[in-house]
Order: structure tokens, then sequence, then C-alpha cells
């Protein structure tokens, strides 16, 4: 069985390591295998997030056959938890590595401190996140690093150095909304504290990774019934897209419709977002007309409004 996209992440819970109550990582893998099912892949318990760490729980799963290479994992998704990059680069050389886009927008919002500006710090951030095509991504995400680093200069940094939270538009459309976050992991660490909080403190590591591990495989048994992508099938996320250098003129078109988009996203009522035009006498004004649909950010479109001209 291949495993497409594994989804990682951490969280802590408090356990008694020589005498003492620490706060310990429980680390743990689940992946999309080629039927369409997430799967529960391993689960560990370690001191604290590192290379070291991760490399070591990377290695136990290629060991226990989450294969790499051409036909292994192809992306890998994750928080930027410390020296996972590097541990993925490592263990899995052909697999790309996806950014949390829902932890990566908290990140930027939290360098901005008005509230206003963190509203359109959002906005921005979920026009550009929405968009399907590589180029055009990237074009907006570098246009709204540019609106948030008005009000903060670091939180655009943040932003325009996140190239890795667009690694899911090479994939198929109908697996990008599951890729581009980690809440598949979200969602079992909260069952994983929600147990864990019961027994407040464990005597020991292992003891810990025995609940954590009968809390994954029930919600694998869960899991087991549902079909998370069937359209089109998950092996296609297998098949290399053919790239080819874009155009200049391509690239002007992403960046002139990022600008639009972008503008029309942080201030849907003001003059950025209005275009007027005239046909047969009568005056016409193009309005951006924006969609929130859930899990899937901002999409965006327009519409033409009549608009009654006095001097006719």
């Amino acid at each position: 069985m291949r495993f497409a996209h594994p989804w990682l992440d951490a969280t802590y819970v408090k356990c008694r390591v020589d005498g003492r109550s620490v706060s310990q990582a429980v680390v743990t893998a689940i992946g999309l295998d080629d039927t369409g099912h997430k799967r529960f892949l391993g689960v560990d318990c370690a001191d604290t997030e590192s290379h070291a760490g991760w490399k070591a729980f990377l290695s136990d799963l290629r060991a226990r056959g989450v294969a790499a290479g051409e036909d292994g994992a192809q992306l890998v998704v994750s928080d930027a938890h410390e020296g996972l990059e590097s541990a993925i680069a490592e263990t899995f050389q052909w697999a790309a590595w996806q950014r949390c886009v829902t932890h990566l927008m908290r990140n930027v919002v939290g360098h901005v401190h008005r509230r206003e500006d963190q509203r359109i710090a959002r906005e921005a951030m979920k026009a550009a996140f929405a968009q399907k095509n590589p180029l055009v991504a990237r074009a907006h995400c570098q246009r709204a690093a540019e609106e948030v680093a008005k009000p903060s200069p670091s939180a655009g940094g943040v932003l325009l150095e996140a190239e890795e939270a667009l690694a899911y538009p090479a994939f198929p459309v109908s697996h990008r909304t599951k890729i581009r976050t980690d809440n598949v992991q979200e969602r079992a660490d909260r069952e994983i504290k929600r147990r864990t909080n019961v027994v407040q403190g464990f005597p020991s590591r292992e003891s810990l990774i025995r609940l954590a591990s009968a809390v994954l495989i029930e919600a694998d048994e869960e899991r087991s019934v549902s079909c998370v992508i069937s359209k089109p099938l998950p092996a296609h996320a297998w098949r290399r897209a053919e790239g080819s250098t874009p155009s200049e003129e391509s690239m002007l078109a992403a960046r002139q419709a990022a600008v639009e988009i972008i503008s029309a996203a942080i201030d849907p009522e003001g003059e950025q977002g209005q275009h007027s035009s005239s046909r047969g006498g009568r005056r016409f004004q193009r309005w951006p007309l924006m969609h929130h649909k859930s899990g899937r950010g901002l999409l965006f479109s327009w519409y033409d409004m009549d608009v009654i001209d006095s001097n006719l």
C-alpha cells in the first residue's frame, strides 16, 4: 500500500520521567493511501521537537513500510516544527513539504497589532490561497505579502518567505483542500488531548504511548468506512505534471489579476474594487462578488450592475 500524503504533527502531554512530571511531545503521523482513505501510520513520544527526534520518527515510518521515492510519499504536510523540514528532506527525498496554511496565517496575523490590519491580512491571504493555478497563486501571495507588510514589515516578511506553503497547487484540484492544511492532524490531537486530560499525568512514556495509540486506532477504524478523495483517483497524486517555463505575458497577467483580486478582497466596498464601463448609452459598474465557502477560503468573481446615468 502506498501513501501519497502523510500528515505530521505533535501535541504536548504531561508525563513522569525520572521521577519528575514534565511535558512530552506526542508525535503522530496519518497518511492518505492509494484508495483515498486516511490511515494511522505511527505515534511516538519525545522530550522535545528537534531534528534528531523527527528524523528518528520518520526513519521508523520508513522501516515499517511507508515508502519514499518516486512511488512513495509525494507531499508531507505539517506545521513549521523545529527541525522537521530538514528531517523530511533527509528521509523522504522525493517528497515536497507543504507548510500548513492555517498555521501560517495565524503566524502572520500574530505580527499585526491593529484589529483592522489583522482583518486585511486575513482577507488578503484567503484570496491568495484560494487560487487554483500555481503561477497565479504565487503572484497573489506576493501581492498579499506587500499589503500585509504595510502595517507590519515583519508579518510581510513571514508570508513572503513561506514558499513552502504553495506546494499544494501542483496536485489535483480535488486534493488541494485536504493537503494545504494540517486539519486532519488537528482533529486527532484534540481527541488525544480530550482523552489524556482525564488522566492528567501519566506514570511513564509507555503508558502515554499506549493510550495515544488506542485513540488513533479507534479513529482509524472509523475512517476506514469513508473515502476522503475519490475523484480524480488518489493515484493521480503520483502523476507528474509537465513543467513549462511561464511566459512574460502570463506572469504580467497573473500580477495584474493579483492586484485587482487582493484589492477587492481587502476593500470590497471601496473604490479599488469598482470598474465602470458604458454600453449602448448606458453606464455599468463592475463590482467584486466574493463567495465564502467552508474550507475553501475566498473565491472571487465579477458581476455587472446597471447604473442609471442622470445625464441621459
